[in-house]
């Protein structure tokens, strides 16, 4: 059996591949789209912001922090795939918004999914960078070797982290 080198032709093949399936998955989620856009809230602080904001603020750095235990970088391929799903639809519904005619609403909604955009990249980079630093602690047990991986990319990325992480949560109490 010959084996596959990988060029050019052969990354364009698997990107356009999976454009056509992401293509498909949108419009099975697109006749339900009606049911998920959201209702255009202004700009302001109200008690459904705060607990999204709360929710959000401890969901996603677990979410990956669980998936940056498994020592395999194909395991940041979950939670990305996820939520950059989730940046696809925001995506979407801005679009919606704006056909709305609700440029206002749009605005705000278009600033909260590029934050979250950027929150999602900032993660996954710094879960990579865990699963990547795993490797140079000398250590017998794998939590330890884990944990000084995790200080190891935090003191390497603590600033977009914390920029992006902050500004996201902001921006999500404010205009999401």
């Amino acid at each position: 059996m010959e084996k596959l080198t990988v060029n050019k032709s052969v990354v364009k093949s698997l990107f356009w591949y999976g454009a056509f399936i992401w293509l498909i998955g949108l419009l099975i989620i697109i006749p339900h789209f009606k049911e998920i856009v959201p209702v255009a809230s202004g700009i302001g602080i109200s008690d459904t912001k705060i607990s999204n904001a709360l929710y959000f603020a401890w969901r996603l750095p677990l979410t990956y922090l669980f998936f940056s235990l498994i020592h395999t970088k194909w395991s940041v391929v979950i939670p990305a795939v996820w939520y950059y799903s989730a940046f696809a639809i925001r995506t979407l519904m801005v679009v919606l918004l704006f056909s709305k005619g609700q440029f206002v609403n749009g605005t705000g909604y278009l600033l909260h999914t590029l934050v979250f955009g950027a929150v999602v990249y900032v993660f996954s980079l710094i879960t990579l960078r865990i699963i990547h630093n795993n490797m140079f602690i000398q250590s017998e047990h794998y939590l330890v070797r884990w944990f000084g991986a995790l200080k190891m990319s935090l003191r390497e990325l603590w600033q977009p982290l914390l920029g992006s992480y902050v500004l996201y949560l902001l921006v999500s109490l404010f205009a999401g």
